[in-house]
């Protein structure tokens, strides 16, 4: 079969990332050739003002070297500029006199300076700052002059000062805001910044608009609209760019201020695409890499005929690169109506945090003189997390730590441009014997494209050295089906809004399209955790939390009463007896948990039986259940136990309607004399005195065996500890990890710190209570209508 044609017309970032992720998908289906108006290969933009800084080389910008488009068969062509897209006969025509046929089309034209029209702009030394050539005439141009003006204080326009500094010349920032990043900073932040790049020699002139330049053949002032001059020998033009969509719009393809494209990014020709700087998504056009690159894994998938979630946009985030400065900022932090925001402001320590919230998820923030946490700050508002008033102050006032990369989750992205982890670095660390962020670098790709997360690689490296870290990079992956683990996949779902088993499948390119038994019964409690209302997919077996009744292998179906605190009344047992006799339940057995258990029931007397017991059903899989159980002491032993009666009573009407990643026992001693009853339970609570002692144990053998978590005072406080430490195991634990297992992982140490945090604790019971309220409402646990599974207990 004979390969499609693919013509990418762009040799920049966003062009060959998109190559490079077709390889990926399907390395045979297209013959590539690739069209670049530069002659130089694929290279790092972001950088130039690195070179320009003097801590990069222009021969250190270079991405993909020559080999890497010979070794992929792809037609590379330099310094050839493509003039014309028929559309009709599916052609490109060069400058080069080259016409090319296509069955696809990539338009990745980028973007061009903008230069406003004003008088004298011709001048010599008015230079703009966007490509290789253009670095190398202001590092030559530096040399010749004293006095550079820098028209436009945002991020490059900032940078390139910085440059221009270590060049010796004396610089002043031009700009029209009142302040200076006025799209990424508040007052407050930018007066920071600019105090700090002032102290670094740094001039600013704001709320100026340049009316003209003045000189003979060469620059030597600006005049300013207020009549007001500037001596300069040397103007950069830093002013924003302007999408690159003539091509386009000559072609007859719909554009407005860039190339409109679609949420597959599409344009109004299906068989052309376009990604980057020069594509208008939803009236939005991103310029920043992380954009550009995620668009790119749509179009991508998209292309090689893959089912992908469309693009739905992206956040937008920008780190000041700046030797001595720190800022970052992220999100909509202007947006007006419903916002909350909380400022932190330390002026001995010259630093500023600032949080903005929309209906309690984080909707942007920026960091000034400290950026430590705000890889953590992203992920959250990646994930749209909902946060308490206590919570919120939490974030705020986050302590700093010797290394605060340690309190960062192993799926937490170091690099955003190439979605790099944390886990990923530590693994390559380990496994070649990484010392340096260049090292780490060249096999991983941290910090290779926009450079800014270079201090935290180096962070994260100075803690995998010291004698602080103890993070063990388990192996494995999820199941046969996939090569992710558990961690991230979940992570994937997460940042993806996936929510269906099928939709898990189409997109993170499952192995077998229907998965296994495990996989299968894992994703639907990872879905059920993840997505509000996920009650499993039409198409599937397993929906064990909808039903009141299991379905065994010869047919018959078995009902589970809920009893709480392992207290039957005798009205209960009545209607059981009752409901045996009349519809002939043959067999009533107890689980090895005290469960009741109604077995060998045929359908059409389900209704009926549910009627006549009028009492809750269990539901969700046992093995998947919460389950509280009262041990007795002695027989005969006239101990007061209404305390301890009550305390699992309420525990499991706590509890009763939450997953749980394993079957989780929770044993509670009626009195001090029930020791004998202790052994063979998760958690443990017993009675010594008047207080009472919670221990963490394994669910084998017959002797007590583990650790003590904690010793509590009071019957409330107790069950405060419980009910969060379930929540914590809910919320970090593998499925089908036991609690044992987890507490090994986890430690002992931190768990009580956890438990004994009141702050932590108050926020893990808030989110037990909604939970449990969330799913009260949506499953009718009495008299509900049969729909079977086919899962036996």
């Amino acid at each position: 079969m004979a390969k499609e044609k693919l013509v990418v017309i762009g040799n920049g970032m966003a062009g060959v990332r998109c190559v490079e992720e077709i390889i990926q998908h399907d390395p045979d289906r297209f013959s590539i050739s690739i069209f670049g108006s530069e002659k130089y290969l694929n290279y790092n933009r972001i950088l130039l003002s690195s070179v320009l800084q003097g801590n990069s080389s222009i021969e250190q910008l270079t991405i993909r070297q020559s080999d890497w488009y010979a070794r992929n068969h792809i037609n590379v062509f330099k310094n050839e500029t493509v003039l014309d897209i028929d559309t009709a006969r599916k052609t490109i025509n060069t400058n080069k006199n080259r016409i090319v046929p296509y069955d696809k089309l990539i338009i990745a034209t980028g973007s061009t300076p903008f230069v406003p029209s004003l008088p004298g702009g011709s001048k010599e030394g008015i230079l703009t700052f966007r490509t290789i050539e253009d670095c190398r005439r202001i590092m030559n141009e530096s040399e010749k002059g004293k006095k550079a003006a820098v028209i436009g204080g945002g991020l490059l326009g900032l940078e390139a000062a910085q440059g221009l500094i270590q060049w010796g010349m004396d610089i002043h920032v031009v700009h029209s805001a009142e302040r200076i990043m006025n799209k990424q900073l508040d007052d407050k932040a930018a007066k920071l910044l600019q105090n700090s790049l002032e102290a670094q020699g740094m001039n600013f002139l704001l709320n100026r608009e340049t009316e003209r330049f003045e000189g003979r053949e060469r620059v030597e002032k600006l005049i300013f609209t207020d009549g007001l001059e500037l001596v300069a020998d040397l103007v950069i033009i830093a002013a924003g760019v302007t999408p690159n969509s003539k091509l386009a719009k000559s072609s007859g393809l719909k554009t407005n201020r860039g190339i409109l494209v679609n949420d597959f990014m599409q344009t109004s020709n299906s068989a052309i695409y376009a990604v980057g700087e020069c594509a208008e998504h939803r009236g939005r056009i991103y310029g920043l890499v992380k954009p550009l690159y995620e668009q790119g894994k749509i179009l991508a998938a998209h292309i090689c005929g893959k089912d992908v979630p469309p693009y739905q946009g992206s956040i937008l985030s920008s780190k000041l690169k700046i030797s001595g400065t720190n800022v970052f900022s992220a999100g909509n932090l202007f947006e007006k109506g419903f916002t909350q925001a909380m400022t932190l402001y330390d002026e001995d320590e010259k630093t500023y945090k600032k949080i903005v919230y929309k209906h309690n998820k984080i909707a942007g923030f920026l960091l000034v003189g400290d950026l430590n946490g705000h890889e953590r700050l992203m992920d959250m508002m990646e994930k749209k997390q909902k946060f308490s008033d206590e919570e919120k102050l939490l974030l705020l006032n986050s302590s700093k730590e010797e290394y605060p990369i340690s309190s960062m989750a192993k799926t937490g992205i170091i690099c955003s441009c190439n979605s790099v982890t944390k886990k990923a670095i530590i693994e390559a660390v380990s496994a070649n014997g990484l010392e340096t962020a260049e090292e780490v670098k060249k096999c991983t790709k941290a910090s290779g494209t926009c450079g800014g997360c270079k201090p935290l690689v180096e962070e994260l490296l100075s803690y995998i050295k010291s004698d602080d870290f103890h993070e063990d990079i388990e192996p494995g992956t999820f199941c046969s089906c996939t090569n992710l683990s558990e961690e991230e996949v979940i992570e994937e779902i997460q940042l993806r809004g996936l929510v269906s088993i099928n939709e898990v499948f189409a997109v993170l390119g499952w192995r077998n399209q229907n998965g296994c038994s495990f996989c299968v019964s894992a994703l639907h409690y990872i879905l059920r955790m993840a997505v509000p209302g996920y009650e499993g997919d039409g198409q599937s077996v397993f929906y064990e939390d909808t039903h009141n009744a299991v379905k065994e292998e010869d047919g018959t179906f078995t009902i589970i009463p809920q009893i709480n605190g392992s207290e039957v009344s005798g009205g209960l047992l009545r209607k059981i007896g009752e409901a045996a006799e009349q519809y002939s339940i043959p067999e009533i057995a107890l689980s090895h948990d005290g469960r009741i258990l109604l077995k060998g029931i045929i359908q059409e007397n389900l209704p009926a039986i549910w009627e006549t017991l009028n009492t809750k059903l269990i539901p969700i899989p046992i093995d998947n259940a919460v389950r509280v159980l009262l041990l007795a002491g002695f027989k005969g032993c006239g101990c007061t136990q209404d305390k301890s009666t009550n305390m699992a009573v309420q525990l499991q009407e706590k509890t009763e309607y939450l997953l749980s990643p394993n079957r989780l026992e929770i044993g509670i001693a009626a009195c001090a004399h029930g020791k004998n009853s202790m052994a063979g339970h998760d958690i443990e609570v017993k009675v010594h005195g008047q207080e009472w002692e919670i221990h963490i144990c394994g669910t084998e053998g017959n002797q007590l065996r583990g650790e003590p978590l904690a010793i509590a005072s009071t019957v409330e406080e107790t069950e405060e500890m419980l009910c969060s430490l379930v929540q914590y195991f809910r919320e970090s634990a593998r499925y089908q990890e036991t609690l044992k297992e987890w507490t090994d992982r986890m430690g002992i140490i931190h768990l009580r710190e956890v438990v004994f945090d009141l702050e932590l604790r108050s926020i893990l019971l808030r989110r037990l209570e909604k939970d449990s309220s969330d799913r009260q409402r949506r499953l009718h646990v009495t008299k509900r209508e049969p729909v079977f599974i086919n899962e036996s207990i």
